[in-house]
């Protein structure tokens, strides 16, 4: 099968589970943006590659998704969720060994282009930890991964009202914030 620009979801969907690599593409290249926002601001040690895991779980389990495309989207951010709370407590019960620093090498493109993906991704954590976890994790996928209530309510197994108030509370929370301290 061939990629056109005119597919359905529901075809791209089946190419997917047939195997076609373009599907595959397509269906990450739609979150992979949202994923990696919403695994750095929820603290992944390594976004990229925790996207990529969760993309890796997801194709694999195609076969077991019923539904539309903003429910592909809510069931890719379950997987998403579920990754980042298995790497916390992964990382938990990790012993530290003193005095010996994680090395990581990575290519990017631009150090200014790195530089000013750490400031934003620092400034976001930064405004959002006055929060509490809840609300932290209900604002994130509200507005980093521009999720509805009903699919983060779907996501985070709270009811809508739940959603509501933790979102209501969180915006309140950081309104205040910014009044007292400022934003530049």
């Amino acid at each position: 099968m061939k990629p056109s620009n005119a597919r359905t979801f529901a075809d791209v969907l089946a190419a997917a589970r047939s195997g076609d690599s373009w599907a595959y593409d397509r269906l990450y290249r739609q979150l992979a943006r949202s994923i990696t926002g919403f695994v750095t601001v929820r603290g992944a040690e390594d976004p990229e590659a925790m996207t990529n895991e969760v993309f890796l779980k997801a194709f694999r389990a195609l076969d077991s998704f019923d539904g539309e495309e903003p429910d592909f989207g809510s069931w890719v951010f379950s997987i998403a969720r579920n990754a980042l709370i298995d790497g916390h407590r992964r990382s938990a019960r990790r012993p530290q060994l003193a005095g010996h620093a994680d090395v990581d090498i990575k290519v990017s493109p631009s150090a200014e282009a790195e530089a000013m993906d750490v400031l934003s991704i620092e400034r976001v954590t930064s405004m959002l930890a006055p929060l509490s976890d809840d609300q932290r994790e209900v604002i994130t996928l509200r507005l980093v991964a521009d999720l509805s209530l009903a699919q983060v309510a779907e996501i985070v197994g709270k009811p809508i009202t739940a959603v509501k108030a933790l979102q209501r509370r969180g915006i309140r929370r950081l309104q205040k914030e910014i009044d007292e301290t400022g934003v530049s």
